[in-house]
């Protein structure tokens, strides 16, 4: 989806218009420390509009730019070098708002940041905010990138005016959407895939479809094995609509994308369903349950999505209660707070410890979540009509 350039020398002859010292500044930084090619995106983009858009927030305020090496971006496919929306769009998801020399975490520990990419085409989270990135720091101070498939880590440091400039090995790439994820056979959720697709409102869209057009979701996703245990567990549970939609309902926080780090004592999250969740960790790992369901061990967090974010677990939540009245009163406030104009500098929620694979929080806490689902057809008319638009 997202290429890059061997080919940006050429580009750098593009007429620089906004900017021209504070850019001049940071291009002279870029190709001081080698990053040759990283200099010449960011000249070519300052003669296009929509790259002077992005650069002109560069100056505002503290920045941390996640800065990839020549050879990181020459491994990359140059077609993306001819779009200047798209070009912009992989320089803006390195841009982080804040200083995070002193704020990043160190392993298992999590930090989650706002970046600047906020194209609607590849971000639809709640309140139109911007996408963001996790990431965590080695024991020799290296950064580690969650999500990105492969290993990335620093190769050097470097401070530019507001910015720190974090060189590292490889090019990032946003968040994909649920489609994408539910297709990644490392997360093991085709199981779950399979029941979100046949359920769904009579003579309409199913639950995933809803979910994957929803702006602003967290989901609770019990992998291929917990699937299979529930369903060993309670063979009837499917044949009973209610029962099963408010099950599914009970794994969702509709209307706000809550990370590892926000799972703490003083969060106030309610499902979908209406029903308080609650979180505990110990020596073995991170565990959530909601209501008076059982306990399912996080074992992936922060699986980040174009429009929310995701966290395996290796259960099923069975509460078959819903209370539509709270539901909807936590997912009217969760909307208004998002739609409430809020500049973030720093790490989003906080911090949090991740379960021994390098997935979740830690720190007992309990969590009331907000949202819209309640049963069959109030919560999935409300996923799939309300919160859509």
């Amino acid at each position: 989806m997202f290429l890059l350039v061997p080919a940006f020398a050429a580009a750098a002859s593009a007429p620089v218009v906004l900017g021209q010292s504070y850019l001049d500044g940071l291009v002279q930084t870029l190709t001081t420390n080698g990053l040759t090619q990283l200099a010449s995106i960011a000249t070519s983009l300052n003669g296009t509009a929509v790259g002077q858009g992005l650069l002109s927030q560069l100056p505002e305020g503290n920045k941390t730019l996640f800065a990839p090496t020549n050879e990181a971006l020459s491994a990359v496919d140059p077609a993306t070098a001819s779009n200047d929306t798209l070009l912009a769009d992989i320089f803006s998801y390195h841009v982080v708002s804040g200083d995070f020399v002193n704020e990043t975490q160190t392993y298992p520990n999590v930090t989650i940041g706002r970046t600047l990419l906020n194209d609607s085409a590849f971000v639809t989270l709640e309140g139109g905010k911007s996408q963001v990135l996790a990431w965590s720091k080695a024991e020799n101070g290296s950064m580690i990138a969650l999500n990105q498939g492969s290993n990335i880590t620093t190769v050097n440091t470097t401070t530019y005016n507001n910015t720190e400039i974090i060189i590292v090995n490889s090019v990032l790439i946003p968040p994909p959407n649920m489609t994408d994820i539910f297709g990644n056979a490392s997360y093991e959720l085709t199981a779950l895939f399979s029941v979100l697709q046949s359920v769904s409102v009579t003579n309409g869209p199913s639950v995933f479809s809803g979910l994957t057009s929803a702006r602003g979701i967290t989901l609770f996703a019990p992998n291929n094995g917990g699937v299979q245990a529930a369903e060993s567990s309670f063979p009837g549970l499917e044949s009973n609509t209610t029962a099963f939609a408010a099950v599914i309902s009970n794994h969702i926080i509709n209307g706000t994308s809550v990370y590892s780090p926000g799972m703490t004592g003083n969060s106030s999250l309610v499902s979908a369903g209406g029903q308080k969740f609650a979180f505990s960790n110990n020596a073995t790992g991170l565990f959530v349950s909601v209501g008076g369901s059982n306990a399912a061990q996080i074992v992936k967090t922060n699986v980040l999505a174009s429009n929310g974010v995701i966290h395996v677990v290796n259960g099923v939540l069975v509460d078959t209660n819903t209370d539509p009245a709270v539901a909807s009163s936590a997912y009217e406030s969760a909307t208004s707070v998002a739609a409430q104009p809020v500049t973030e500098t720093g790490p989003v929620g906080v911090s949090a410890t991740l379960p021994p694979d390098g997935g979740g929080g830690s720190g007992a806490a309990v969590m009331n979540v907000a949202s819209d689902f309640a049963v069959m057809g109030v919560f999935i008319g409300l996923i799939l009509v309300g919160q859509m638009v």
